[in-house]
Parts: structure tokens; C-alpha cells; sequence
């Protein structure tokens, strides 16, 4: 100790007590060093109990996982969930199937992969049944897409129509036929047919339609008829049929038959590019810098008159102004 502070002395040109004081410090923060990597080693060979405080933090936890899995060989029998989860386009059929009966090659022909369509014959093999559509929905590892994709070929009914079915709503039903049974035969078949002609596709505005317009439409359900209609509320409307082709995950095939029965005919929610504010100013075919960029050339140049004016934030390419024109209100 003494050596040290005359070391410390003769280096500093300080006083004894300087020195020393200065020995007393740096031995503190050295122990404090110390310390700090003693208690990081000693509470990492101690198992932990990991408490989540939040959605965001579970998501955060679920990426880091997902970083660390192992990769398995060629060999191994563990499902390859990665080509599943990138919408493998192999080649698939959609026809009709009752989930409760259709067999695993049924499955796979309907695109779903093997170990999906083996796990729904375990479930059956252990009892499980499948009363409604929506029942589908809950196997474990099935996209969202593509039950809905599948929804309207599956023969079980919906949600909905299981609503309807009360007792007293069925004792109503079940003396209504044998009343047209008994009273006239030919109104059964005016009723069918009524049914029937309800399920038809019909000519209809894409801008009005509710979601059983679209619902009549082959390889349309419910799921697919809402997200339609929210990209529609989105826009403030379609300017042109063709913008359905934008919803998100629909089918082309779905869309060529779409187009066969949907037009525009009413108009479309205009945006006032003069009277907007930066918080209103939310649509998709913008995004929030091209925004912001645009409500500062209007602050700097005054109002735009037309649509050249528009052209002149050079930061809106043609292909952008030309789908957001039908929505500006000059």
C-alpha cells in the first residue's frame, strides 16, 4: 500500500493523503467491477422465472424464439411450416367437402398440406366433429387464408345460420311443410325455388353491396366479403371495378368471377386537398411522408387549382397520381 501511494505520489505530484485517497478510489471502483461481472455470471447458472407484462413484449420474445430454432435435416419428421406459412403454389382444386367425412387426400387436393390433413383425422379419430364452418377455422396451424379461401365450399353451415336453429324456430318450419304438404303441393316447390334463386349471383354496385351480395359469388365468404368492404371504406369507395383486384389476398380466379356480376355506378368519398390537415389526410395510396411533403408545398405555394398543380410535388410518381386523382377534391 505504501509503495502504491508513493507510486501514485511521485506520479501526481500530489500530497500523501492526496495519494492515498486517489489508491482508496480506483480500489472501489475496481471492486465495483468486479462485483458487477460476479453477479452477471452468478445469476446466468440460476434458472429464471420469465414474467410477460405485455402483448408487445410476448411478440418480441415469439421473434427471438423463432430466430433460434434449430434446422432439421432432410430426414427429420417435423413439418416444414416454412414453405406453408410463404403460400406454397402448388397446384389445388376448390370443390365442395364436408370436413367431417373427406379424407386426407381430399385435403391435399384442396391445398392444404399433409400434416394439416393428418392432424384433422387425428382429431376425428379421437371424437372431434365438426358441427359449423367456423369449427374448420380452429385447427390448429390453418392460415386464415386459406380458410377462407375454402369457407364457401365447406357443406356444414355457418355460425349464423346455427343462430336460426332454436327450437321453437324449427317447430315452425317443421308445421309450415306439413302444411304445404297437406294444403298444396306446387307452393313447396315455389319456396325451393325462391331459396335457390337468393343463392344466384345477381348484377350489383360494388360501392352499395352489402356482404350478401357478395357472398353470392362462387369462392366468396363471409371473410373474404368483409375485407372487401373495409378496403372499400378505406378508398372512401371503388373509382373503377377493377380496384377489387386490390383487396388483399382475393383469389384471381375469385375476381374474374367477381367482375362478371360487380360494376360502379355511384361515386367515391372526395379528400380537400386545400382544407386538410396532416392528421386527416390518411388514405391508401398514400403514405404519411408523401402526406406530409404534400400539405408543405401547399403551406409554401398556396392552394392547388387542378390536377397540374399536383404534379409539381415531385416526391407523387405518375402511377400514384393517376389512382389518387379520383379521390382529390380541388
Amino acid at each position: 500500500m505504501k509503495k502504491l501511494t508513493a507510486f501514485v505520489r511521485n506520479l501526481l505530484s500530489v500530497s500523501p493523503a492526496e495519494a492515498k485517497g486517489t489508491v482508496i478510489i480506483f480500489g472501489i471502483i475496481l471492486l465495483l467491477i468486479l462485483a458487477m461481472f460476479g453477479a452477471d455470471w452468478f445469476f446466468a447458472q440460476k434458472s429464471q422465472n420469465l414474467v410477460i407484462s405485455s402483448p408487445k413484449m410476448l411478440d418480441s420474445l415469439t421473434v427471438s424464439l423463432d430466430k433460434r430454432k434449430p434446422s432439421y435435416g432432410n430426414n427429420s419428421t417435423y413439418p416444414k411450416y416454412e414453405s406453408y406459412d410463404k403460400n406454397d403454389k402448388k397446384a389445388y382444386k376448390n370443390f365442395n367437402f364436408d370436413p367431417n367425412t373427406a379424407s386426407v387426400e381430399h385435403f391435399e387436393a384442396l391445398g392444404l398440406p399433409k400434416f394439416i390433413a393428418e392432424r384433422i383425422e387425428k382429431y376425428r379419430s379421437k371424437g372431434g366433429k365438426f358441427r359449423k364452418k367456423e369449427d374448420f377455422a380452429k385447427i390448429y396451424g390453418l392460415l386464415p387464408d386459406t380458410y377462407e379461401r375454402l369457407e364457401p365450399y365447406i357443406t356444414l353451415p355457418s355460425a349464423d345460420d346455427e343462430s336460426l336453429r332454436t327450437p321453437q324456430a324449427e317447430a315452425t318450419a317443421t308445421e309450415r311443410n306439413i302444411n304445404s304438404l297437406i294444403i298444396e303441393k306446387p307452393t313447396e316447390s315455389k319456396e325451393m325455388t325462391t331459396k335457390t334463386n337468393l343463392k344466384q349471383p345477381i348484377r350489383f354496385d360494388l360501392n352499395t353491396g352489402d356482404t350478401t351480395d357478395f357472398m353470392r359469388i362462387k369462392g366468396i365468404g363471409s371473410g373474404y366479403a368483409k375485407r372487401i368492404i373495409k378496403f372499400r371504406e378505406m378508398l372512401g369507395g371503388f373509382a373503377s371495378a377493377e380496384q377489387v383486384k386490390e383487396t388483399y389476398g382475393l383469389p384471381p380466379e375469385t375476381v374474374d368471377e367477381l367482375l362478371k356480376y360487380a360494376f360502379v355506378k355511384s361515386g367515391v368519398r372526395k379528400l380537400k386537398i386545400n382544407q386538410l390537415s396532416l392528421t386527416d389526410f390518411r388514405h391508401p395510396y398514400i403514405k404519411y411522408f408523401q402526406a406530409k411533403v404534400i400539405i408543405a408545398y401547399r403551406d409554401q405555394h398556396g392552394p392547388f387549382k387542378n390536377a397540374e398543380d399536383l404534379k409539381q410535388v415531385k416526391i407523387l410518381d405518375e402511377t400514384t397520381l393517376l389512382k389518387l386523382l379520383p379521390y382529390i377534391e380541388f
